[in-house]
């Protein structure tokens, strides 16, 4: 299933506007109260799908308001305080309807999971624009179309103005107010401000369907908007249901590679750990020679002072075997103090190997993702090569988790780039990085042994 996105922000004031539209109006329609219901044939009471109810909305609604003001300066200069007026817009709401029938999403459809994706994708989205603000999410499933309204309040904001949530109005004032200052007259700046709220807009309907539409597999706009033909409308709501499995399984990869990031990050830990204790092992070991080595010394100086009572002979003989034992012990501590240096060259051969290996393999995976001969397996648990070398230089480098992780994101940032690209700027793109991988992906001469 494929089809045009829908999404629209508006704000309302306690006071109904020209259609009878105001706050209470629409949390009640919302919340499918009997006098705002009678235009939906068999009502139904609404799906909470985030936070509160819409009566808890008003209820909260109605609390930010009854406490806010705002500061106005009089005449004379000073400031009064005053409440909020009724007619400032108080309460923003967002619509989003879904492009199939109501009849077709019902529990146990074959399209039930899609549309359940397609609003987590949506509640997602909402609390990135607005955090904290957005307050309730409700489903309707009691309309031809199914479709989920957004609660959004001014929180923090003493004024209670609810059309600056709205990013598009926002950029109209600044446009309005920055036509003011340049000498515009106030038509003109008006005129302007309108051009640049359209325009905004219609960057939040791209960036909608970059999050919300193409992930769940719609498409940003309909066939009669864009003219095209039945043909070319079916291959395009083919391509937007492929685009969205693919964005699927990205994200899982992505999740699955958090956690093989998280394996590694222990893994790497408990490794420095080891080489500290073999190298804490190496230094108590030179300790205890140094240490030997002074006991020795004072044990000869003992001899000594002991042979100059004693002949000649026996001086002779005791100068010989401390001269022997001096020897010795020398020899100990300067063999032990070459092989804790071999040991710290070997220590770093090592490493420096282990990361030019892995490095090389986890290159010649990229270029295999992007070719296609490295891939996830049907269950999206292990990885699939089409190169038995590579699949044992992974398996023999016990770094399966970290390049399905590097998978995953390669693989994703991959989709969003070819997604907007052409088939022949794809392939040069994919070219490309090849060529830069290349030389990563080469074995490196003199490495370990596999």
């Amino acid at each position: 299933m494929s089809g045009p996105q829908f999404l629209h922000l508006q704000s309302y004031s306690r006071k109904p506007n020209k259609i009878g539209q105001s706050a209470q109006q629409v949390l009640d329609e919302a919340a499918r109260e009997p006098e705002f219901s009678v235009h939906v044939e068999s009502p139904k009471p609404p799906n909470i799908v985030y936070g509160i109810t819409p009566q808890q909305v008003r209820k909260k609604h109605d609390e930010i308001v009854a406490t806010g003001y705002v500061d106005v300066t009089l005449k004379d200069g000073t400031v009064a305080r005053r409440g909020i007026r009724k007619d400032r817009h108080t309460l923003l709401t967002a619509v989003a309807s879904y492009p199939l029938p109501t009849a077709k999403v019902e529990e146990g459809s074959a399209d039930r999971a899609e549309y359940e994706r397609w609003i987590e994708l949506n509640i997602r989205w909402l609390k990135e624009m607005f955090g904290d603000r957005l307050v309730s999410v409700v489903e309707h499933v009691d309309e031809e179309y199914p479709h989920v309204h957004a609660f959004i309040l001014p929180l923090g904001d003493a004024s209670c103005s609810a059309r600056h949530l709205n990013p598009a109005w926002e950029v109209k004032e600044e446009a309005e107010a920055l036509a003011r200052e340049s000498g515009k007259p106030a038509k003109e700046a008006v005129k302007l401000g309108n051009r640049a709220y359209r325009a905004r807009g219609r960057e939040l309907q791209d960036e909608y369907f970059a999050e919300v539409g193409l992930p769940a597999g719609l498409t940003r706009l309909g066939p009669k908007r864009e003219r095209l033909s039945r043909e070319q409308w079916k291959k395009r709501k083919e391509q937007a249901r492929r685009d969205a499995e693919l964005h699927k399984q990205m994200s899982e990869r992505v999740e699955n590679l958090a956690d093989a990031e998280a394996q590694f990050d222990a893994d790497a830990d408990q490794k420095a750990a080891e080489v500290a204790d073999k190298l804490a092992r190496v230094e108590a070991l030179y300790e205890e020679a140094l240490l030997a080595r002074g006991d020795a010394e004072a044990e000869a100086q003992e001899i000594l002072r002991r042979a100059e009572t004693e002949s000649a002979e026996m001086k002779q003989m005791t100068r010989t075997e401390l001269a022997q034992k001096t020897e010795t012990l020398e020899q100990q501590a300067s063999s032990l103090l070459s092989d804790r240096f071999a040991f710290e060259d070997e220590k770093r051969t090592f490493l420096r190997e282990v990361v030019l290996r892995a490095a090389s393999v986890t290159a010649r995976v990229l270029i295999g993702v992007l070719t296609g001969s490295v891939r996830f397996d049907d269950k999206k648990s292990e990885l699939q090569f089409d190169d038995p070398r590579l699949a044992q230089d992974v398996e023999r480098l016990e770094i399966a988790p970290v390049i399905e992780k590097v998978v995953v994101l390669v693989s994703k940032v991959w989709a969003k780039l070819t997604g907007k690209l052409s088939t022949l700027e794809a392939e040069h793109e994919r070219e490309q990085i090849s060529e830069v991988l290349k030389p990563i992906s080469r074995p490196q001469s003199g490495g370990m042994q596999p």
